[in-house]
Formats: structure tokens, sequence, C-alpha cells
């Protein structure tokens, strides 16, 4: 039959070689665990309330770290037939539109600094407002995807959660945008890929992303009108119904709480692994912001007035406490022009001097705390114990190498399933799972937490020991050689892939920067990190392993006094009395009121309902933007694509900036193929390749009309690292040339064996590795004299060899 296949790869520009992009803040590791979607009327907003784990935590995908591709492939494109076409390509380095010092002077900003960032291919403007003092990071690129936000520094003094209702508040109406909830109209004719708040320990972010200029600007203008001119602080609904209220529908009734902040914070507060995180958080730092919960205590949330919610915005919602993002291919000029509009309008402010976050001193010694949390009565309650040990690393930021060493650090202990401290914790029988997210570096002094959950009353002590052991066997005696190796690899390919999924880019981006920035410091130094990578690398290969991570377990864990032992005791019946009390409390404000009070509280709470009832008038809802047909481009985005052919393979090749990772995806007809033979597609999906990636094998019907079936293949890789992907394009290839129907269930078999047998030698059996060079032999023998069978049986023995070239070494094998 015909060899068919499509074989399409990204490949880097050489404008991109030797740079890579910026690791995402994907949310697995930018938002902590105890991160509250709330989901309320159709329009959802993320709030997070302590910090996200490390940058630097590996991936849970593994990926190909190979070597010299570039010579190989480009080598076949040489080569390409006559019928090679090439669509129009995007230059590799657009020419970025530039703000001049007059335009920028005019609209009111000075031009403080101005650098490249190779990392992410972006040229990034800082600018100061000089009116206010409002600074701007303007980043412009290539990226369809534009990303703004705008943050303000928010520490609070209680925990009555003003950050949080008023980030919910400032988002139910504006002054040009009257409306209950424009989000939610603006959803409904808009293009957006962002559209969200976060509320932080110390600040508040207002992040908006779009691909269409004009529903981007749109966003932009409703997101500053909405922060700069909110309703709420003229309407004290706005704050019931965000905040808190007491609710009464009948005198003769009982008083109740409600409010959609008060509400969502019960169920956090309600949650063990929460608990335990406040507890560590608000016992780490007892003297500063981060003492108390920005998200609000329900418990406290009650205690806030009205007037103390308007003097927050008056204080800290003002341009000269902002720190304002603008990203991606749009006009730079344009957006001092919007911001101007708004920024004008304000006078300076001393908000930056009194939102400053103060430092936690460190501790002389360590301290202990035991907190409760609500738990059923099901299964044995002496075993539903938490411990968590948590150190404070440093009474300062530390620096952006110190940074990367402890997020490799990090990785190293925690970061996988065989990742020492990880495993041994696991393996111990102790507990049922991991607490504590490992080192935390998004406030302002990063933290390090490790323990258990779901551990007998008997063997908290020994949990706590287990952990100390742990710490002080791996200073002692290091981490191995290959451990460190695949460590490295997957944190540079992740640095450099920057895959953020649905996440915009811009604003991973955005959010890293905002480390640094929101605490005064230089928001270029966390965009910038392969010079730090790079003397990491070289540190390692000249001191090694030890010389460089023993000391970090030393002085920022071992011995350093700063260590918060957090035990959390299962208690059934701490729900129905913190129920109790809540009523108690209600049960007094009632008894203190008269039956006038009575009677107008319940008449105030009919009021308040019947206004979230009724419909936004007409021609407040004209106020929205939104886009017309007009406004979304006729012409798709065109991709740069060379066809060619390799050996009679269709192969189509898309130069685009990919920071010198390679994307590849070959698809194979299989129409040929026996019906009662699909079933054994499937082993072909997951293959036990040890070099940090998995190829994975779909089955995938193509348009029924043709009655086709296709194999593909995705694949991605390093281009600096790969050595074997020639060997792997031809031998995926050849396997669509002899799936001719008759001779795929031997093939398949065979390969199925080979893949048992190689995770056999991947999971340590050793005493396989003998007979190493005589299944390369018999496979050779095979290859040569089965000729039906010869393309894919190269396939199964080039698996093999890949996992036991990475075990045993390559001088076991014969060449």
């Amino acid at each position: 039959m015909e060899r068919a296949a499509l074989l399409r790869s990204l490949s880097c520009t050489s404008l991109a070689s030797n740079r890579f992009y910026f690791r995402s803040f994907v949310p697995r590791a930018k938002f902590s665990s105890s991160s509250v979607a709330v989901a309320r009327r159709n329009h959802h907003r993320l709030i997070n309330n302590l910090t996200r784990r490390s940058l630097l935590r590996g991936d849970s995908r593994l990926r190909f770290s190979l070597s010299s591709y570039s010579l190989q492939f480009n080598k076949h494109f040489s080569s390409l037939s006559p019928r090679a076409v090439a669509s129009p390509s995007t230059p590799s380095s657009p020419e970025v539109a530039e703000v001049s010092n007059e335009v920028a002077e005019k609209l009111g900003f000075e031009k403080v600094s101005e650098e490249f960032i190779g990392e992410c291919k972006s040229k990034a403007v800082l600018f100061k407002h000089k009116k206010t003092g409002a600074e701007v990071m303007s980043v412009s690129n290539d990226d369809e995807n534009k990303v703004f936000g705008i943050v303000f520094r928010t520490p609070p003094k209680d925990s009555t959660g003003i950050p949080h209702i008023l980030e919910h508040s400032v988002l139910c109406g504006s002054r040009k945008y009257p409306l209950k909830e424009p989000f939610v109209e603006l959803l409904k004719g808009s293009l957006n890929t962002f559209l969200n708040a976060f509320t932080y320990p110390d600040r508040t972010c207002y992040p908006v992303a779009s691909t269409n200029t004009k529903d981007f600007y749109n966003l932009v203008d409703v997101y500053l009108d909405a922060v700069f001119f909110p309703k709420c602080v003229e309407d004290f609904q706005t704050f019931q119904q965000e905040g808190w209220h007491f609710e009464l529908d009948n005198p003769s009734e009982d008083i109740t709480y409600k409010g959609v902040v008060f509400n969502e914070m019960k169920g956090v507060y309600s949650q063990p692994d929460n608990i335990l995180g406040r507890a560590a958080q608000q016992a780490l730092f007892p003297d500063n912001a981060y003492g108390v919960d920005s998200g609000g205590d329900p418990k406290v949330i009650p205690k806030l007035t009205f007037e103390e919610f308007k003097e927050f915005h008056r204080k800290y919602y003002h341009p000269s406490n902002a720190r304002i993002w603008f990203y991606g291919d749009d006009d730079p000029n344009e957006r001092l022009r919007i911001l101007s509009e708004y920024l004008n309008m304000f006078e300076a402010s001393s908000a930056p001097n009194e939102s400053i976050v103060e430092k936690q001193k460190l501790f002389s010694e360590p301290v202990r705390i035991i907190e409760k949390y609500p738990a059923g009565d099901a299964g044995d309650i002496k075993k539903k114990n938490m411990v968590c040990l948590n150190w404070l690393l440093s009474d300062k930021p530390l620096d952006l190498e110190t940074e990367l060493a402890l997020g490799f650090l990090d990785h190293l202990m925690l970061g996988t399933p065989a990742s020492p401290l990880r495993k041994i914790l696991l393996e111990s029988g102790l507990g049922d799972a991991i607490v504590g997210g490992g080192i935390e570096d998004e406030l302002l002094q990063p933290q390090f937490s490790i323990g258990l959950k779901n551990v007998s009353e008997d063997d908290i002590q020994k949990v706590e020991e287990l952990i100390m052991d742990t710490l002080k066997k791996l200073a002692d005696e290091g981490f191995d050689s290959d451990a460190v190796e695949a460590s490295m690899n997957t944190i540079e390919f992740s640095l450099r892939e920057n895959n953020t999924g649905s996440f915009p880019r811009g604003l991973s981006l955005m959010l890293r920067s905002m480390g640094k920035w929101i605490y005064d410091m230089n928001p270029f130094e966390p965009l910038k990190y392969e010079k730090p990578l790079m003397a990491l690398k070289a540190r390692l290969a000249e001191e090694g392993p030890k010389a460089v991570f023993s000391p970090l377990i030393e002085k920022y864990i071992l011995n350093n006094p700063h260590c918060v032992t957090v035990e959390m005791q299962p208690d059934p019946e701490k729900a129905s009395r913190d129920e109790a009390a809540e009523k108690e409390i209600l049960a007094k404000v009632k008894s203190s009121m008269t039956k006038e009070d009575l009677a107008e509280l319940a008449r105030a709470t009919e009021e308040l309902r019947l206004k979230q009832e009724t419909p936004d008038p007409p021609e407040a809802l004209r106020s929205v933007p939104s886009l017309s047909l007009r406004d979304i481009p006729k012409e798709p985005i065109r991709v740069p694509t060379e066809v060619g052919d390799i050996n009679g393979v269709k192969v189509l090749q898309h130069d685009l900036f990919t920071n010198d990772v390679l994307y590849t995806e070959v698809v194979f007809d299989m129409s040929s193929l026996k019906q009662e033979l699909l079933p054994l597609i499937p082993l072909f999906w997951y293959w036990p390749i040890t070099c940090y990636a998995f190829p994975v094998l779909f089955f995938l019907p193509s348009n029924s009309t043709c009655n086709k079936m296709f194999f593909k293949l995705n694949a991605t890789l390093r281009k600096d690292q790969v050595g074997w992907c020639s060997d792997l394009v031809f031998c995926v290839w050849g396997f669509g040339w002899c799936s001719d129907g008759q001779c795929i269930l031997p093939s398949i078999l065979l390969c199925f064996f080979c893949c048992a047998l190689s995770f056999f030698v991947s999971a340590g059996q050793c005493h396989l590795f003998p007979i190493l060079p005589l299944l390369h032999s018999l496979f050779y023998i095979i290859l040569e004299k089965i000729k039906s069978l010869i393309l894919c049986c190269k396939l199964a023995y080039f698996i093999l060899y890949i996992d036991i070239e990475h075990f045993c070494g390559p001088n076991l094998l014969p060449h």
C-alpha cells in the first residue's frame, strides 16, 4: 500500500535560538490549594488568600530532552521536492511600535527604564505617571492574546475581610456602567480569554485578556472605571450583599447572617486543609499583614462597618498605590492614552507609604500550636489528625539565584512521586497524604511547609521525627546525580516551554513580575532568569549538587529557629459549637432590638431582595460596550507553513517562536486495518520511555464519509537535546507502511513485549542486564529476517533501546 503519513512540526526560528519562555503560573502552582473559586449568578471569581506554590515544582507531564535535532531535520528539508510551497510567514522579530518621550510627556508619563526580555521575546518599558506616581509596565510583542491588569497593595489590619469584600463589590457597577453586575452583561458580547479578580494576603489584582483589540480596550475601560469609581462606596446595599448583613424575613423568626463573602468564607473555614493553611500562615507571620486573613474570618466579618469599607477604598484604590500591566501586540501609545484619561483625574496620595508590608522578624525559638477542626463521626477519629512543619526561610526577600536554587531543591525533595522526602513520608504508613505546599515564594518572605494528614494520635511525634531525620539525611548525603539531572531537565524544559494552557501567558508573566514589583523591587528581574539559571547550572557542574543544596537545607530549614509546628486535631463537636455560638450572638442582637427595629430589619431584608431580583433598566444595559460583526476580523490568522515531503511522506513545518522547543505531530492512515484488530491499537497509547516525555498515540476517526482511521503521535522535544529524532520519525513512518492489516497483530504483540521488557528494566530489574546484548542481537536478526515486520520491529527496538541506555549506560550496549 502507499506509505501515507503526515508529519507536522513547529520549529524555532534562528532568532529564537538559545532563548526560552518564562515558566507559567499555572493554576497548580501559582494559586494556593486553598484558593476558593466563587460562582455567583454565572460570574466566576477566583479568590486567593494564601500563597502560591513554588514556580519550579515539576509539571505532571514528562517531556523529551534530547540533542542535535536541527541539523538532522533541516537536512531533510534541504531536499524537499519541487512541489514544496510556503505560505506567507510572519516575521520572527516583528517591529514593535515605540512610545516616544514626547508622546509619553504629553500624556503625563515619564519613561523610567526599558529592557528587551529575551526569555519571552518582548520589549518592556516601565513608565511612571508624573502626577500620581502610578507605575505602568508596557510589554510589547507579537502575542495576540493581550493582557491588562491593575494591582493595588491592600494589606489588611484585621480579619474582617475588607480586601476580599471590596474585590467583589467594585465589580457591581460603576460611574460609567451603572449596572448591578456589568461584567455579566459584558460577557454576552465579549471575546475575552480571561476575566477575573484575585485577592492575595497583601494585594488585589484585576486582570483581563482578549485577542480582539476593540474588545480588549472595552474590558480595560470597564475595569478602570470599576476600580476607581465604583458605586459600592455610595451604595450600602452592595456592601450588605457582598459582605454581610442581618437577614430577617419575619419579626417572629430568628435573625441570620447573610452575604456572599460571609457565606463563602464559612465554607472555606469548614475545610481542614484551609484551616491548616491559615493557621500556619498566621503563626509564621504574627507581626505583619499576613497574621490576619485578608479573605475574612466568618467570626470577624460581622464587625466590619460600612465606613471602614469606604475608607479602605479611598486609601488604597488610588493610582499612587497602583501597579498597571499591559502585554501583547496592541499599540503602546493607545495604552498610555487610555490610562491618562483616568489617572489625570487624581492627585498624588500617601497610599504607597501607608500600604508598605512590614517584614516579619525571625523567631529565636520554634513555636507549636494546636488547632481543632470540624470532623465527622465516620471512621476512627483518632486517626484523623494532621501535622505540618512550617519554616519562614528568611527575614528579607531573596535574590533570584537563591530563589531558583530553592525551587530546584523543592522539586528534588517533593516534586515527583520518587522524590525522597515525599516518597519516605507516603511510604511510612504514618499518614495518607502530604499537606503543606513545599516552597511558597509569592509573598514578601518565602516559607517551606511539609506534613501529613490522617495521622494517628500516637504517630504525630513520629511524623515530626521522620521529617527532620529525612532532611538531615538529605543534607548529609545529598541527592542522586541522576535525580538532579532529571530535575534540571524537567524544570528547564518547563521554563522554556512556558505552557500556560488556557491561562494567558501575559498574565502568568504579570503575576511573576508582581511578586517583586509590588514590594518596590525591580519588576524586570523575575522575567529574566536565564543568567541565574545558567549560573546555577555552572555551580552544580563545578561544585556538585551536595555543595549547592546541602547548605540550603541546613541554613534555611535545619538550623532555622523560625519553625511553627501546627497540629490539627479532629473535633466532631466543633461545627455544632460554632453554630450554637453564632446563634447565641444573633439571639442577643435580636433581644436588644425593639419591635420597630425588627420591623425595619424585615423591611430592609425585603428591599435588598427586591433590588437583587429587579432587572437593570434598558438605559443602563445600553452603556455596556459590546462587539459587532464589523469588529471581528474576517480573515483567519495565517500560520506560516512550509509544505514538503521526505521520501514520499508529506511534511508541514511551521516556523514560529517556540523557545527552542520542537512540537511534532505524526498522523497515519489506518483505513486498511481490520475491524477486529481495532481494540489492539490502545497498546500503543503509552510507552515507558524515561527520557522526560511520554509520546502518546491516539486513535482518531476521520470524516465518516471517507471511512478512514488515523494513528496520531504527539511528541514534544528539546531542540538542543535531540539525538535520535530522525530515527523516531522514520520508525513511526515505517509503521504506517507495514500496517496492512495482515502483519499488524504480530507487530503489536512484539512491540508490546518489548515495552513490557523495557518497563521491567526501568523498574530496576538489574538481573536482566547481562542478557541485553543477546536481546540486541536477537532483535537485529528479526529486523533482517522478517521483512514484513521490519519497520514495526525497529520501532519496538527503539523503545527498548532508549530505556536501557538511560538506566544502564551506553557501554553495556553494542553500537
